[in-house]
C-alpha cells in the first residue's frame, strides 16, 4: 500500500506493479537506434571567449538502451539511460513503415511535449532525425507504471473496481493538463484512458498522472486550414461534433472525451459497452445519438447515494451531445468533480 496525492491516500500496489523488466537489448535491432560520437563545435569571437549571438552548438548525445518496453502503431518505446545527466529516459522510435502522410504526427507529438510545461503532461527533451536513413526518434521522460486503459482492463478481468479516490486523483490532474493545453489554444482531440498514464513521482513516490500523445492536436492559434479528410480521434471516445465533417472543434470536445473516459474508469465498462469493440459507423452514431445509462447504474454499493448522484450529474454534463450543454471548460468540469468528491 502506498501514499498518493490528496484525493487518493492509499491504493493497492497490484494496480501499479511494473512490467517485468526485459533484458538489456531486448527488442533492439541493429540500425534502429544509431549511435553517434560527442562532437561539440563552437564558433567563438577571437577576441572574446564568450559565444557570439547566432552561434550554432552541435552535440550528439548517446543513450544506452536497456530494453523495449512498449510498441504502438507508429513506433517502439525503449527504456534507456542518459549517462550525462545520470537519469533514465524513454526513447520513442518511429517505425520505418509509417507512411509519409502520418510522419508529421510523430513530429508534432514531440514538439508539443517539448513546448508544454505542466506537471501532468509528459515532457519531451529532444527530437532526432537521421538524414538518409528514414529514422526519427525522440527522447522523453521515463514513466514507470500503467496507462489508465490497462488499469481498467485489469480491474475488469478481476471483477474489482479501481479505488474511487485514485480515479478522482487521476482526473484531477488530467483535467488540469487539459485546461493548460486549452489555455495554450491547443485541443488534444485524442483524450482516452490509453493516453492517461498513471505513474509515481520518483522523489515523493506519490502517484501522478500524465497526459500523453498530442500527435493529432489542433492548434487553434493558427488560421483554420481545410477540413480533415479523415476522422481524427478514437471513435470510442470522440465527441459528436468530431464525427461531422466541417464542424468547429474546441476544448469542449476534449471535455466530452474526458467524460467518456471518466465513465469507463468509474464503472469498469465503456458507456457503449455493446459497441466498444467496434470502430464502425454504429459507434459513431451512438456518440451522436445514444444516451448511456447513468454512472450510478454500475457503481459499487459501497458508494453513498449522494456521491453516486453527484457523479451522475458531472458525467452526464461532460458527455452532453450538444457542446453548449457541456461544461464550458475542463476547469469547470474539474471544479464540479472535486466538489462532488469533497
Amino acid at each position: 500500500m502506498h501514499r498518493v496525492g490528496p484525493w487518493n491516500r492509499v491504493i493497492p500496489q497490484t494496480l501499479l506493479r511494473n512490467s517485468p523488466r526485459p533484458a538489456a537489448g531486448v527488442g533492439v535491432k541493429a540500425g534502429k537506434l544509431p549511435r553517434g560520437t560527442v562532437t561539440p563545435s563552437f564558433l567563438l569571437d577571437p577576441d572574446d571567449d564568450r559565444l557570439m549571438a547566432g552561434t550554432m552548438l552541435a552535440h550528439t548525445k548517446q543513450y544506452r538502451v536497456e530494453g523495449c518496453i512498449g510498441e504502438g502503431g507508429m513506433g517502439w518505446v525503449y527504456k534507456a539511460w542518459d549517462p550525462v545527466l545520470e537519469r533514465p529516459v524513454a526513447l520513442k522510435v518511429m517505425k520505418p513503415e509509417v507512411p509519409e502522410s502520418e510522419r508529421d504526427r510523430f513530429r508534432r507529438e514531440a514538439i508539443w511535449g517539448a513546448r508544454f510545461c505542466h506537471p501532468a503532461i509528459a515532457r519531451v527533451f529532444d527530437l532526432v532525425g537521421v538524414p538518409g536513413q528514414g529514422i526519427s526518434w525522440f527522447v522523453m521522460e521515463y514513466l514507470p507504471g500503467r496507462d489508465l486503459g490497462t488499469l481498467i482492463e485489469r480491474a475488469r478481468k478481476r471483477d474489482t473496481a479501481i479505488p474511487l479516490r485514485l480515479v478522482i486523483d487521476v482526473f484531477r490532474q488530467i483535467l488540469s493538463a487539459l485546461q493548460y493545453s486549452h489555455d495554450c489554444k491547443v485541443v488534444h482531440r485524442d483524450v482516452k484512458p490509453e493516453n492517461m498514464f498513471v505513474t509515481r513521482d520518483p522523489n515523493t513516490r506519490f502517484v501522478t498522472s500524465k497526459l500523453l500523445d498530442f500527435g493529432v492536436a489542433l492548434d487553434r492559434s493558427q488560421p483554420p486550414t481545410s477540413p480533415e479528410r479523415h476522422l481524427v480521434g478514437d471513435p470510442r471516445y470522440i465527441a459528436p461534433e468530431q464525427t461531422e465533417h466541417g464542424r468547429r472543434i474546441d476544448g469542449r470536445a476534449d471535455v466530452y472525451a474526458a467524460g467518456m473516459s471518466l465513465y469507463e474508469a468509474l464503472c469498469n465498462r465503456h458507456p457503449f459497452a455493446d459497441l466498444h469493440a467496434f470502430h464502425g459507423q454504429g459507434l459513431l452514431q451512438a456518440q451522436r445519438e445514444r444516451k448511456p445509462a447513468p454512472v450510478s447504474t454500475y457503481l459499487s454499493d459501497e458508494i453513498s447515494s449522494p456521491l453516486a448522484c453527484g457523479l451522475d450529474v458531472v458525467v452526464a454534463k461532460a458527455i452532453a451531445k450538444d457542446p453548449d450543454q457541456r461544461f464550458e471548460s475542463a476547469r469547470d468540469m474539474l471544479e464540479a468533480l472535486l466538489d462532488v468528491a469533497s
